[in-house]
């Protein structure tokens, strides 16, 4: 915003000094409008009427791109919900599966208790030592 600032000051100061280097008069006639104004004062209000003409179209420009993106934005929430109430009903079904089915049970004892340090498949214990 500083550098848009500042690039407006300069525009000023330049279009200021044209002004005052281009003081003749120039008659101004647009329909049934006659008026004679300094030439440099007629081009610099021709470029600020310009700037406020590209302010005001940007700004439509702007408004219609925000109507997109919320009708863009509703879509997808729309979206979103509809998402939302599928997972809750998958969830749902899951759980009712895991209540219906009984968890397999796992015996207490492991095969892996009786096996001794002295049937290890290495001669050396596997280069694990006990000391």
């Amino acid at each position: 915003m500083k550098s848009y600032a500042l690039a407006v000051a300069l525009a000023m100061l330049v279009a200021a000094g044209y002004a005052f280097q281009n003081d003749g008069q120039v008659t101004v006639r647009f329909l049934i409008w006659v008026r004679d104004v300094p030439q440099g004062l007629w081009e610099i209000l021709l470029f600020a009427a310009g700037g406020v003409l590209m302010w005001l179209i940007s700004l439509a420009a702007q408004l219609e791109m925000k109507a997109g993106h919320r009708k863009a934005l509703k879509e997808l929430q729309g979206r979103l919900e509809k998402l939302e109430k599928e997972n809750g009903a998958l969830l749902a079904a899951v759980s009712q599966k895991r209540i219906e089915t009984p968890e397999r049970e796992l015996p207490e004892e492991s095969h892996w208790d009786d096996v001794e340090e002295s049937d290890s498949a290495f001669p050396d214990g596997g280069g694990i030592s006990n000391r």
